[in-house]
Parts: structure tokens; C-alpha cells; sequence
């Protein structure tokens, strides 16, 4: 159900955009049959590659997977929240969905998991750390995170996570502008 909805979602923002799927697929440096793979709901982009699309289009990876106005407040439910595998090790939960001005969301990350690959971009990020430990790489640098322990930095500086303990981990990746 997700790959369908986002597909339409992506298909519907690249119309209102004026770009072809081979546009597109060009832009974002992805095969035009796999766009169309997505596009069509036949399967869903990794994180990396949702994010080259959604800039591609000019919007975030976020609102492709959630459209929605923007409420003065909104609740989410937990059981009414989106989750995305990130891998087959972790998922990643939108705590708030829809246009906002920040992105919040809750990654579950089981041992040995790691985010894909480093990434930068646009704005700030904090992290909270709930339960378990993680190591955050940023521009070189190692930073250990247990429960409670929290980071900020400016999310054009090259990040990534690991979890490489034997526990799961949880933790809340919380930045602005919305990338996600």
C-alpha cells in the first residue's frame, strides 16, 4: 500500500512539476524504468534515492509520503503513524507528518544496523537518544549516544548512524527544514 500511495504521490508532484519520467530519472540519476517501477507502485525508492527525488521535485522526501495541509496543532496517534523501512534492520517512524516546518521522526534500529551511507543537507538536526546506544559520525568525528543523550549539528556537515551494539536502539531525529 505504501509503494502504491508514494508512487502516486511521486507521479502527481512530477506532473505538477512539468518533468518526465526520463526528466526525472535523469535529474535524479535513476534508470527511467525504475522510476517508473516506482512511479507505478511495483516497489519502493531507498531512503537515499526517495531524497533525490523529492529534491529533484523540489519538495522533501516527508511531504512526498505524507501529503497534507498544514493544522495549527495535529496530534498523531501511534498507531495511526507511517513507518519506512529504512533496511531490513531499521524503521523509520514519522512522529508528525504532512507540511511542516521541522521533520520529527522516531528510528528503531535492531543490533548492528546502520543508517545506508553518510548524508548532508539543507538545515540542523538534533538527536535524542531513547533507549539503547548509537554512534553518530559527523564530518569524521565519533560521538556515542545512550539514553537521554542528545546532539546538534548543521545537517550540511556529512552524518550518519550506526548501531553497533547487541541491543536495539531508539531514537528521535528531529531537523529543519524538512528533508525527510
Amino acid at each position: 500500500m505504501l509503494a502504491r500511495s508514494l508512487g502516486a504521490s511521486i507521479r502527481e508532484a512530477r506532473k505538477s512539476a512539468g518533468i518526465t519520467v526520463t526528466g526525472l530519472a535523469e535529474k535524479t540519476e535513476l534508470s527511467q524504468p525504475f522510476v517508473s517501477q516506482i512511479e507505478n507502485g511495483h516497489t519502493t525508492p531507498s531512503v537515499l534515492n526517495l531524497h533525490r527525488i523529492a529534491k529533484a521535485l523540489g519538495t522533501t522526501a516527508h511531504e512526498l509520503l505524507e501529503r497534507g495541509a498544514r493544522a495549527p496543532i495535529k496530534v498523531v496517534r501511534a498507531v495511526d503513524s507511517r513507518s519506512y523501512n529504512l533496511s531490513p534492520s531499521a524503521v523509520l517512524r514519522f512522529c508528525i507528518g504532512g507540511t511542516r516546518l521541522m521533520d520529527c521522526n522516531e528510528v528503531t534500529a535492531e543490533a548492528h544496523s546502520q543508517a545506508d551511507s553518510a548524508t548532508a543537507h539543507e538545515g540542523e538536526e538534533f538527536v535524542y537518544v531513547i533507549e539503547g546506544e548509537i554512534r553518530l559520525t559527523i564530518d569524521g568525528g565519533d560521538y556515542t549516544l545512550g539514553p537521554g543523550d542528545t546532539a546538534y549539528y548543521a545537517a550540511t556537515i556529512p552524518h550518519r548512524w550506526f548501531n553497533d551494539t547487541d541491543r536495539r536502539a531508539r531514537f528521535l531525529f528531529v531537523g529543519t527544514p524538512p528533508s525527510f
